[in-house]
C-alpha cells in the first residue's frame, strides 16, 4: 500500500473528472498541488505522455503520487478502493 504524501494533479478548468478528483481529495482532507494546464493544454498533454511513458496521449486529470503517475480520476478511485493508496 502506498501512503499518499506528495500529490500533484494536472487539471483543466472545464474538466468534470478534474473537479471530481479534487472533490474526492478535499473530502479526504488530502493536501495536493494543482497544476492548471489551461493555458497550454496540448503542450502539457505531450509532456505528460512523454514523461510518464503513457501508451496514449495524456488525458486530464493526471494524478501523480510520490513521483508516480497513477492515472486519472477513475484510477484514483480504483486504487483507493483496492487499498493500494491510503490517505
Amino acid at each position: 500500500m502506498q501512503e499518499a504524501k506528495n500529490i500533484e494533479i494536472y487539471t483543466l478548468d472545464y474538466c468534470p473528472y478534474c473537479m471530481k478528483a479534487k472533490i474526492f481529495l478535499d473530502g479526504h482532507n488530502v493536501e495536493y498541488k494543482e497544476i492548471s494546464c489551461e493555458d497550454d493544454e496540448e503542450n502539457f498533454r505531450k509532456k505528460l505522455t512523454e514523461k510518464y511513458n503513457l501508451p496514449d496521449l495524456a488525458t486530464f486529470p493526471q494524478i501523480i503520487i510520490n513521483g508516480e503517475n497513477i492515472g486519472g480520476y477513475s484510477d484514483l478511485i480504483d486504487k483507493f478502493g483496492r487499498g493500494e493508496i491510503s490517505f
